[in-house]
């Protein structure tokens, strides 16, 4: 199955597990005895193994450090994929972003804190 590149953007992990899960129930219902190319088997592995968000929570915690941090796209991305747990994780990740370098390591934590609560809810 070959397809054209229509767009590009950046998307965290468990964006891409929620891509390959519609992907895959698409294939089963045109074929299901086709199934995923070997390409997308070993994406789809990957992405349940190493998603630690659920997607929805995933977009809501990017937008959130978007909207009120200013905090880049690829940076959020980096934060989604890896859910740092602790502040100096966290200012490893933030540590070549421009608005990430001007927090403080109590902003830092609060943010930790405002992700849990966006997990939570």
């Amino acid at each position: 199955m070959f397809g054209r590149k229509i767009d590009e953007k950046s998307v965290s992990i468990p964006e891409v597990n929620k891509m390959m899960e519609d992907i895959k129930e698409r294939i089963e219902e045109i074929d299901p005895e086709e199934g995923l190319s070997h390409f997308q088997e070993i994406t789809f592995n990957y992405v349940n193994k190493f998603s630690k968000l659920s997607e929805k929570d995933a977009v809501k915690i990017k937008n959130f450090l978007m909207d009120k941090y200013d905090i880049e796209e690829i940076y959020t991305i980096n934060i989604v994929n890896v859910d740092p747990k602790t502040v100096p994780e966290l200012r490893m990740i933030l540590e070549k972003s421009y608005a990430g370098k001007s927090l403080s390591d109590d902003q830092l934590q609060e943010i930790l804190y405002q992700i849990e609560d966006l997990k939570s809810s």
